[in-house]
């Protein structure tokens, strides 16, 4: 198989062009009672042994045509292969996308982060819906190469594996945001109890073997040669930052999605973080720069943007929490995760996820606030009615649905890839400083950190030869 990832790798000559952009749904084809092949969306996905089982069982309603996983002995562990007996099983998705190009209708990505872009440019080309996991892309550089090439395909219905947007509890959050209550926003905290993954390592040592018929050259793919461990494969190849972005870059696109538009944070000026430091032993410092520290704290800073004041947006993770807000009663407990809102006019906490995280399930009567958060301080606010209901709702139960019946019918989903894509840089951007431990002046528009030369590098790094996007 090549190694080269053009269009002409997925596509055989004569054949471009001729897959439609979307699937002709019933009404166009019979009346009441009519079953038409469209009713089932044929799927195929690519990672099946991690998130990927998940996506899948969510889509489960629909036909599963093709499996791909490079380590079928990790798949067989999680009894993936079992549960879709009729679809056909690669370990190689060059082959699957070659010979499957005419039998799947939409395509799931759930692959680590350093192989999304190319996936998801060969589905785009070969005029596929997709289903990607988050971050979109590894790079900022595939950012905004994916972003372009979805204008070249308006008709493809795409979306983010971001399962609580569009959620009453998001929606409640960003309606209350919109209100204006708080004023202008001039800060926001974000903190996480993730990872939940172990970070802070050094490169293992290279005398491990790959699991029995698992291609570790494919898994490793445009990425820098790093030889097979399992401190990598499986499941764990998120710290490291050659195949993954750390916690910001796998956790940031759950919670910005609440706010991310309505606070126009598409451009940072300026971002700065610090990790936590490991010791083994003693007064003995270990150094790991290859993988992200277990706890971290990020900045970016904006400038005004139009109507909008400057803003800082915090972020923590680790176990970190930012400063306990004097609003907040003593006997209110602060949540592992959460978001913290700053305005002019007070303050709002909401779950991480939005919603409220002094709602307890197990007692509604010891509610505190509105589904969408506790306004601080609760006197000022108490007075204060929830707004209507204006946004659109997408429950995290019809998640999934949502993007199976939209392949049918070209409606737009609540988390398309675009819209992560642009999520995605900005966590990247905290990733790349988190990286390189230095303060970044970002120049947006052209895409350059300005202040130092040595991130640039991780902007847009060229992939590993052979390996062209």
């Amino acid at each position: 198989m090549k190694t080269h990832y053009t269009r002409r790798t997925f596509f055989q000559a004569g054949l471009t062009g001729l897959v439609l952009p979307f699937i002709v749904p019933r009404h166009v084809l019979g009346g009441r009672g009519y079953k038409a092949p469209s009713d089932l969306l044929a799927i195929a996905c690519v990672g099946v042994g991690g998130m990927g089982r998940h996506y899948l069982e969510g889509c489960a309603h629909e036909k599963i045509v093709a499996l791909c996983d490079l380590d079928f002995n990790f798949v067989n562990t999680r009894g993936v292969f079992g549960k879709y007996p009729d679809a056909v099983k690669y370990r190689d998705y060059r082959e699957m996308l070659d010979k499957e190009e005419k039998n799947f209708d939409a395509l799931i990505i759930a692959v680590p982060d350093h192989h999304h872009a190319m996936l998801l440019t060969a589905a785009m080309q070969l005029g596929k819906h997709i289903y990607c996991a988050k971050p979109i892309t590894h790079t900022i550089g595939e950012a905004r190469r994916i972003k372009a090439e979805l204008m070249r395909h308006p008709a493809l219905v795409t979306k983010a594996s971001v399962q609580d947007s569009g959620t009453n509890e998001a929606r409640s959050t960003t309606e209350i945001l919109n209100s204006g209550i708080l004023g202008p926003i001039y800060e926001l905290h974000v903190w996480t109890d993730h990872p939940i993954y172990p970070c802070a390592l050094p490169r293992p040592p290279a005398n491990a073997k790959p699991p029995e018929g698992m291609d570790w050259e494919l898994w490793i793919g445009p990425a820098p040669y790093r030889p097979f461990h399992p401190m990598y494969h499986p499941e764990n190849w998120r710290p490291w930052w050659d195949f993954g972005s750390g916690t910001v870059g796998d956790m940031a696109c759950h919670s910005f999605h609440m706010y991310f538009n309505e606070l126009k944070m598409h451009t940072p000026a300026t971002i700065y973080g610090y990790a936590s430091t490991r010791h083994e032993g003693f007064m003995k410092k270990l150094v790991t720069p290859e993988c992200q520290s277990g706890a971290n704290q990020l900045t970016w800073e904006y400038p005004q943007r139009e109507e909008l004041p400057p803003l800082k947006l915090h972020w923590y993770d680790g176990g970190i929490k930012p400063i306990r807000p004097d609003e907040l009663p003593h006997d209110l407990h602060m949540p592992d995760s959460g978001v913290l809102f700053v305005g002019e006019k007070g303050k709002l906490m909401s779950g991480y996820y939005g919603g409220n995280p002094f709602i307890s399930r197990r007692n509604p009567a010891s509610r505190r606030g509105l589904d969408g958060g506790l306004l601080l301080p609760e006197d000022k606010f108490a007075g204060f009615r929830a707004p209507s209901q204006i946004l659109d709702r997408c429950e995290k139960s019809s998640h999934y649905k949502e993007w199976t019946e939209a392949c049918k019918t070209g409606a737009k989903t609540t988390c398309p890839v675009g819209f992560a894509c642009e999520m995605t840089e900005v966590a990247l951007l905290g990733a790349l400083a988190l990286r390189t431990q230095t303060l970044i002046e970002w120049d947006g528009e052209n895409m350059k950190v300005t202040n130092r030369d040595e991130p640039n590098q991780w902007v847009d790094p060229p992939y590993r030869a052979n390996y062209i996007l």
